[in-house]
């Protein structure tokens, strides 16, 4: 299974306990909901990755600021 840290970590975000977990969920993991979130955490990662891409391209070369506004653009229509 996969979570992204910023689905239970993002802005407004409000995470639930789900007791008792359903018989198939592994018992190394919780069974949670989340909920309240202001965006969704598909939108935060692809900024974030947007951002360290940026960062790694310009160390020697100006910043390339309008990269990550681009994706998330692309990404949110």
């Amino acid at each position: 299974m996969h979570r992204s840290w910023w689905m239970e970590n993002g802005p407004g975000c409000t995470v639930t306990s789900v007791t008792p977990a359903p018989d198939w969920a592994p018992e190394d993991h919780r069974y949670i909901t989340v909920s309240g979130c202001l965006l969704e955490y598909q939108y935060i990662e692809v900024a974030h990755s947007s951002l360290q891409i940026v960062l790694a391209v310009s160390v020697d070369s100006q910043p390339l600021l309008l990269v990550p506004l681009g994706l998330f653009y692309f990404c949110a229509n």
